[in-house]
């Protein structure tokens, strides 16, 4: 269907005005999230701010010890301040990571086939390990695991006996690969040093996953990042979760529990709006806070190595200002990494991988590229699954309906 980039851009005009009223008023209520946090700053401490709010009421964030050291939500980074191109973030970058290892996991799943009369799926998660020596000690592992009919498939309400394809399935289970094989990592290079840094690509808190059945949720989600968390805490080897240019209000909750009088009717901005206020140069960071947007974080439980854990207000968070996003971007950590002053150094590390890879995480990147399932890849594997059935005389055959757009595209 053609695109008429006129007749869109006259209708565009029209709406000039009420775009342009929107982005004013929204700016007049960030104004007063930030005037809120000056005063939250200045008025409250973090002891008895944490005692008000209860960790039991979900306020979104908590302060923590580094809040009563800073009289600004945002500790500068003033490094950057006199660079004036790419080159000085390459070696500060350099610097930061010469003899450190970072290391990365992602995955990438194929399924449930529909184009077989029985579905199967693929999970694929690639890991990296770069030591940052200057011999490039490098290490990478790739962990592929086929999902056979009853891993892709869920049984119907009626009790009628039939299982059909659960389109979400693959998935559960890439994330679960996953964060095993970052468990693996932590495990392989504990004993590194300086302490490796793994980077999670995505949050440590699963609450995305609350629209899952409690079964899934719980045994896929949850449990699986508890393991993470535990596994770091355990090994003393920090694990981040990173999100690029996040939108969560964590902040703006704590903000609004605290001053309701003045916040209550106003609607959430996100937290990276209203810290960004707050920013003066590249990488700057906010204050850690912990925590607490939902009872998610209560719910990772676990017994890793003999010894149980919980993590209740164990998990913190903070942003970092890498101006190549739309946002700050969004970090999770677990809270034991400001307990052993390991903060700066995790900050100093992450902030390093996101300039040399120009705005997010190098070794991530590297990881995502080493596991992605392309469509090519999709073509492969159904050819190898048809091959293998024929010489193991398996009852797996082309969907008649598939089969049939196989041949036109030839």
């Amino acid at each position: 269907m053609p695109f008429y980039p006129e007749a869109v851009l006259n209708d565009l005009r029209d709406h000039a005005a009420e775009i342009r009223e929107f982005a004013e008023d929204e700016e007049e209520t960030v104004e007063q999230y930030r005037e809120a946090l000056r005063d939250a700053l200045d008025e409250h401490s973090a002891s008895p701010l944490r005692a008000v709010l209860g960790p039991d009421r979900y306020p979104g964030a908590l302060p923590t010890t580094e809040w009563d050291d800073a009289d600004s939500p945002i500790i500068t980074f003033d490094e950057s301040a006199a660079w004036d191109n790419h080159e000085a973030v390459n070696e500060y970058g350099k610097n930061v990571l010469e003899g450190v290892t970072t290391i990365a996991a992602d995955g990438s799943e194929l399924g449930p086939t529909d184009e077989f009369t029985v579905p199967l799926g693929l999970v694929q998660v690639a890991w990296n390990a770069n030591h940052h020596h200057e011999d490039g000690d490098y290490e990478e592992g790739l962990n592929t695991r086929i999902l056979g009919p009853n891993a892709v498939t869920e049984k119907s309400d009626d009790e009628d006996g039939i299982r059909y394809p659960d389109g979400r399935a693959p998935g559960h289970e890439r994330y679960r690969d996953e964060g095993q094989t970052v468990i693996d990592c932590i495990e392989q290079f504990s004993t590194c040093d300086p302490p490796p840094v793994v980077i999670y690509d995505g949050p440590l808190v699963p609450t995305f996953a609350n629209t899952y059945s409690p079964d899934v949720r719980d045994d896929y989600y949850r449990r699986t990042m508890a393991r993470v968390l535990a596994a770091s805490e355990h090994h003393g080897v920090p694990v981040v979760g990173y999100s690029a240019g996040s939108s969560r209000t964590n902040i703006a909750k704590l903000l609004r529990r605290t001053y309701r009088d003045r916040l209550g009717d106003e609607p959430f901005v996100a937290d990276s709006r209203i810290l960004e206020g707050f920013t003066d140069n590249w990488g700057d960071r906010s204050q850690a806070f912990i925590h607490r947007q939902d009872g998610t974080v209560d719910a990772m439980q676990c017994r890793y190595r003999g010894d149980e854990y919980e993590f209740g207000t164990d998990v913190l968070f903070g942003y970092l200002d890498i101006p190549d996003g739309d946002a700050m971007d969004y970090l999770e950590f677990p809270g034991w990494v400001l307990r052993d002053d390991l903060l700066e150094y995790v900050f100093d590390v992450v902030r390093a991988e996101a300039g040399v890879g120009r705005g997010y995480p190098e070794i991530v990147q590297q990881a995502d590229a080493n596991a992605v399932l392309d469509t090519g890849a999709k073509r492969r594997f159904l050819a190898l699954v048809q091959n293998f059935a024929e010489e193991e005389d398996l009852p797996i055959e082309w969907n008649a309906k598939n089969l049939s757009k196989e041949r036109r595209r030839r």
